[in-house]
C-alpha cells in the first residue's frame, strides 16, 4: 500500500502545471490544497512534492511564493482537513472498476458536500444517515477522478428487489419501478452486495442484508455517498411531462415517495424528486427550479431541524420562481416518510391521500 507521501505525488502528477497567462496562480494554490489540505501534509512535508510538480511549470515559482502558497492554502477553509485521504485512486487513471473486493473501505464516503473537521467535532454523524453538511464542495476534477474509482454497477435481480422491500418495509412494486428507470443498481462494497440509488453523478450505497458499512476510520453508518458524488436532486429523470411533484428528503426517500404515490388513487401525473440530503439547495441547481415552472410542488421535510431549514429554503426559492409549492409537516411520532408507510392502514391512508391532495 502506498504512503499518503506517495500518493499524494501521484496525485499531484496528474494536476495541470501552472503556466503564466493561464490561471497559473490558481493551478499553483489548487496543487498547494490538494498536499496540505486534501493529504494533510505539513509545509515541510509538502514542499519537496510542490517543488517536482513545479519543475513542469511556465515560469517556475521561487521557493518562497511556493511556501506562501502552502501556507495560504493551509489557512484556507474551503477544504476539509484530509478530503482526498479516503480515496483508493485508480491506477493510471483509467480504471472503471473498483479495485480488489475488499478493498473497497476506503473509496467512499464523501458527500456531495464536505464537512471540515471542526465541524464534525461540533456535529457527529447522525445514525442511519450519510454524511452531509453544506459547504464547499471537492474541485470538479477531484470529483470525476474520484468518480472512476467507483465500483462496477449491476442491475438488480428479483430476489434483490423482494430484499429492498422487505428491508424498506414497502411493497415490491415501488422497488421494481425505480430499478426499471435505473434509479437503482447493486454493486459489491467491503465484501457486501449492496443496494446502489443513483443518478448521473451522484450514488449511494448500503449494504443489502441491512447491517452498516464501514468507513476508513472505523464509523459505522448505514450509508454513504461514494467518493465523487455529486447531486443536489435526483429522480430528475422522471420529471418529464409531469404536472405534479412529490419533494422528498434524503436519496433512499425515491423508493419511499414512489412507495407512497403507489398507494394513492390520483388523476394527476405524479413524479418522485429526492434532495440528496437537507443541505441540498436549487442553487447548485439553477437548471431543475427552470424545470419545476408551471409544476405543483409537495414538499416533505424530515422532521427535525435541518429538514425544517431545508423545507423553508426550497419553499423560498419555487415560490420566487412563480412555482406553486406547499410543505407537509407528518404527525408524530413520524420523522420521515418512511415512519408513515410503517403505519397501519388505517393511519396511513389519510396522511398519504393528504400528502397528495392538490390545489383547488
Amino acid at each position: 500500500m502506498k504512503t499518503v507521501t506517495e500518493r499524494a505525488s501521484a496525485y499531484l502528477a496528474r494536476m495541470p502545471a501552472s503556466i503564466s497567462g493561464k490561471g497559473g496562480d490558481a493551478a499553483a494554490f489548487r496543487a498547494a490544497v490538494a498536499l496540505v489540505r486534501g493529504f494533510d501534509l505539513s509545509e515541510q512535508e509538502a514542499l519537496p512534492l510542490l517543488s517536482r510538480w513545479n519543475a513542469n511549470c511556465r515560469p517556475p515559482w521561487r521557493e518562497h511564493e511556493l511556501r506562501h502558497k502552502l501556507r495560504n492554502a493551509a489557512a484556507s477553509a474551503g477544504q476539509p482537513a484530509g478530503y482526498l485521504l479516503e480515496a483508493e485512486w485508480p491506477q493510471g487513471g483509467h480504471s472503471t472498476q473498483s479495485a480488489k473486493t475488499g478493498d473497497n473501505t476506503t473509496k467512499a464516503d464523501k458527500s456531495h458536500t464536505t464537512c471540515s473537521s471542526s465541524q464534525h467535532a461540533a456535529k457527529p454523524q447522525t445514525p442511519g444517515k450519510p454524511e452531509a453538511c453544506a459547504t464547499s464542495p471537492a474541485p470538479a476534477e477531484d470529483r470525476a477522478w474520484l468518480r472512476e474509482a467507483w465500483p462496477e454497477f449491476h442491475p438488480l435481480t428479483r430476489e434483490d428487489i423482494r430484499t429492498v422491500a422487505e428491508l424498506r418495509g414497502i411493497f415490491p412494486d415501488a422497488v421494481d419501478l425505480a430499478h426499471r428507470h435505473e434509479f437503482l443498481k447493486v454493486a459489491e462494497m467491503q465484501g457486501h452486495r449492496c443496494l446502489v440509488i443513483t443518478e448521473g453523478t451522484f450514488a449511494q450505497v448500503r449494504r443489502l442484508d441491512g447491517q452498516p458499512l464501514v468507513k476508513a476510520d472505523g464509523t459505522r453508518i448505514k450509508a454513504r455517498n461514494l467518493s465523487g458524488s455529486q447531486g443536489a436532486f435526483i429522480g430528475q429523470r422522471w420529471l418529464g411531462e409531469t404536472t405534479h411533484v412529490l419533494l422528498v428528503e434524503g436519496a433512499v426517500g425515491l423508493i419511499e415517495g414512489l412507495a407512497a404515490m403507489l398507494q394513492v388513487d390520483t388523476p394527476h401525473a405524479w413524479s418522485i424528486l429526492a434532495a440528496t440530503s437537507a443541505s441540498s439547495r436549487f442553487a447548485r441547481d439553477a437548471g431543475l427550479l427552470e424545470r419545476l415552472r408551471g409544476r405543483e410542488v409537495h414538499i416533505i421535510p424530515d422532521a427535525d431541524e435541518a429538514g425544517m431549514d431545508a423545507a423553508s429554503s426550497w419553499l423560498a426559492d419555487l415560490q420566487s420562481a412563480g412555482v406553486y409549492a406547499t410543505a407537509h409537516f407528518l404527525p408524530k411520532p413520524c420523522k420521515d416518510l418512511g415512519d408513515v408507510l410503517h403505519l397501519p392502514e388505517a393511519e396511513r391512508q389519510p396522511i398519504l391521500d393528504g400528502l397528495f391532495t392538490t390545489r383547488k
